[in-house]
């Protein structure tokens, strides 16, 4: 008896000595119970514009979650019917199955039959890999068994549906039913629900784009195995088996890629690459989808009229045979729209193909603006005491160079020289000596001082060529220095964020303007009027003679050889700026100037952008003045002046003298007995 016993008694410790030993090891590095409880699926970061439009997702593996009654009932029949018919009678694993496999994995010498259930796949995806060895079958079973103690038959449904991969970076059933049948998953069908739930057992091979005939067949193995479980009777499945399938075609290049990869930069840099791609943000930012729009396509038709009135090789030619990267050899350009009182960038493009090129131009080409940079040398004269009608003489200039012997004799864009000028008309018309001598009088250290309180990040020098936009900037800083005028002198860091939550719905960050005054209201005042001559008689008249009444202002910019051409102006809501050019610096061609090629994009874009804001006066602060000016002399106009305008003056500034300009008649009056002058003198 006592043999016996103690035969007994090691006929059961050893077996379950084994098995607990063996359950210890294998239980080691797996996840605990309050880990099963909190684990939380990656999901994918969301894009959304102003309005609250989804623009874009951020993701390693392309998820939205969803709770199991927004989950259609044949869904989630059509995969019970082909995943796991036993699902809401096993505890975790289906033993008869896996007995099964066993033994035909055995014969075969290799595993050839899965026998894994809703259960274990599920452990699989969340906690552990693909590969196919004893030892992760064995975990496998531990979790599944782990995870049914713990989570009802519908909480695990709901999870594995949620973390199925249905090829193609889509992660569960909302983001399938999206990406291959372009709608939510509440409205797909049961044709289309068997469709989904046989692509999991080889989205490669099942790919609805690649290979539709292998998925339509294996849609058609569910609808029977839901006919045998009575999900579904005959009529139905018949009809679910005809139904047309309209799979969407592969995504092609979305709107606004150069924003959402500008927001994308900052979201890493801010929180990381694991937060962007898993934690689910939500990020809304200041793009508006409606205007984005409008401003990539302003910019291709533009660009594709110039190709052929140039007669340069299309982008599209071009275009394929152009391996991905930082320069293309195709004309480029880039756009920027900007609230200036609140800094949103309202529309950002980069370049015509982020697929082939991702360098922003927009943020990242540092170029020379030309004629543009002429605003803050004007800028910095008025905020000094100078004035529209001041007189510049417009005459030949030589210019000692300070690193060598050599001397700098700049030319107008004309090459003629106009004498006498006002500064408005200077500026308006962007003739070239008067800027220099500008700058010279005020000093280049000046000029530096208020483009960098204005917004002017990029490097600058003291030296006269500043006054002619010879150092390099972004077209973001310039559009957004400019944006300080019609903000009455108020700067706002322009900013593409509003604000970002958590996928709980919890504020990670708040973003507001950030504000302050870079100049006067008063000096901001008088630029825009100066500016809006330039729009009215100067270089940007083609807005007039497009029709376009409305109040606007903006200057343009040309460099040497017709290298870049710029417009950047606005209204009083937006400022909007422009760059063309090749991405090698190299000549667009001969008069390829910012009026010809940037401004027709600028009016394209404005006209559209505007067209429902009601056209409003530039805001006049305090402290302007006006006065009856003499166009020839710059001071008071009397009667005696052939041309006279209103001048805008910050008060204290307007001038005291009257013209002293005679009239016409004058000799004959005073009567003067003058010899005459030989035949031979004229």
């Amino acid at each position: 008896m006592k043999r016996y016993l103690i035969t007994v008694m090691v006929l059961i410790c050893v077996p379950v000595g084994v098995s607990l030993g063996f359950y210890s090891f294998y239980s080691k590095g797996l996840p605990s119970t309050d880990a099963l409880v909190s684990v939380q699926p990656w999901t994918r970061t969301m894009i959304y514009d102003v309005h609250g439009h989804a623009i874009k997702a951020f993701y390693e593996q392309d998820r939205v979650e969803v709770l199991l009654d927004e989950i259609p009932q044949h869904l989630s029949n059509a995969f019970i019917a082909i995943e796991d018919r036993k699902f809401y009678r096993h505890w975790g694993l289906n033993v008869f199955a896996i007995g099964k496999a066993l033994s035909e994995d055995i014969i075969a010498g290799q595993i050839v039959r899965g026998a894994s259930t809703i259960t274990q796949q599920l452990a699989r995806n969340l906690f552990l890999t693909q590969e196919q060895t004893l030892t992760r079958k064995i975990k496998e079973a531990i979790l599944a068994v782990r995870i049914e103690r713990h989570f009802t038959k519908d909480e695990i449904l709901m999870m594995y549906l949620n973390q199925i991969y249905f090829g193609e970076g889509a992660y569960g059933v909302e983001a399938a039913a999206r990406r291959f049948f372009g709608k939510p998953l509440g409205e797909i069908t049961l044709a289309e629900s068997a469709f989904l739930a046989g692509l999991p057992k080889n989205p490669s091979a099942y790919s609805p784009r690649r290979h539709f005939d292998a998925a339509k067949q294996r849609q058609t193995v569910v609808i029977g195995a839901m006919v045998e479980m009575g999900m579904v009777d005959a009529p139905e499945a018949a009809k679910a088996k005809h139904d047309t399938l309209e799979i969407l075609p592969a995504k092609r290049a979305e709107l606004g890629t150069y924003f959402t990869e500008h927001v994308r930069q900052i979201l890493e840099h801010r929180y990381g690459a694991s937060a962007l791609y898993r934690d689910g943000l939500k990020v809304y930012t200041t793009m508006d989808l409606a205007l984005q729009e409008l401003a990539e396509r302003s910019l291709e038709t533009n660009l594709r009229a110039m190709e052929k009135r140039l007669g340069y090789q299309a982008r599209d030619t071009l275009g394929n045979n152009v391996i991905e990267g930082v320069s293309t050899p195709y004309i480029q350009a880039a756009l920027v729209a900007i609230d200036p009182h609140t800094g949103h960038v309202k529309a950002m493009v980069g370049g015509r193909d982020f697929l082939e090129s991702k360098f922003n131009r927009a943020t990242q080409a540092h170029r020379q603006p030309g004629s543009a940079f002429k605003i803050f040398v004007y800028t910095a004269a008025v905020a000094n005491g100078m004035t529209a009608c001041d007189i510049i003489m417009d005459s030949p200039i030589v210019v000692e160079m300070p690193a060598d012997t050599s001397v700098w004799r700049p030319q107008n864009f004309s090459e003629d020289f106009e004498g006498p000028i006002t500064m408005r008309e200077a500026l308006a018309r962007s003739i070239n000596i008067p800027a220099i001598k500008v700058a010279d009088q005020i000093g280049q250290s000046t000029v530096i001082t208020y483009a960098r309180q204005m917004g002017i990040r990029s490097p600058l020098q003291p030296y006269l060529s500043i006054a002619l936009g010879s150092f390099e900037v972004t077209l973001l800083e310039l559009t957004s220095a400019i944006g300080v005028l019609p903000a009455s002198g108020i700067r706002t860091e322009p900013i593409a964020i509003t604000h970002i939550e958590t996928r709980e719905g919890h504020i990670l960050e708040q973003n507001y303007p950030r504000k302050s005054e870079a100049i006067s209201a008063q000096t901001a005042y008088v630029m825009t009027s100066i500016l809006q001559s330039a729009v009215d008689e100067g270089t940007g008249r083609l807005i007039r003679a497009r029709g376009i009444t409305r109040n606007l202002a903006g200057k343009t910019g040309t460099t040497d050889e017709y290298g870049d051409a710029w417009y950047v102006g606005f209204s009083p809501d937006l400022v909007t700026g422009v760059w063309v050019g090749f991405d090698e610096k190299r000549s667009m061609g001969n008069r390829q100037t910012g009026a010809r090629v940037a401004l027709p994009i600028w009016i394209d874009f404005m006209t559209g952008a505007l067209e429902a804001i009601p056209d409003r006066r530039f805001p006049e602060p305090h402290g302007i003045v006006r006065r009856d000016i003499c166009k020839e002399t710059g001071l008071l106009a009397t009667d005696h002046c052939p041309e006279t305008r209103v001048e805008v003056f910050v008060s204290g500034t307007e001038p005291l003298r009257f013209c002293n300009r005679l009239p016409v008649d004058t000799l004959s009056i005073l009567k003067l007995d003058l010899p005459e002058a030989p035949s031979s003198l004229d």
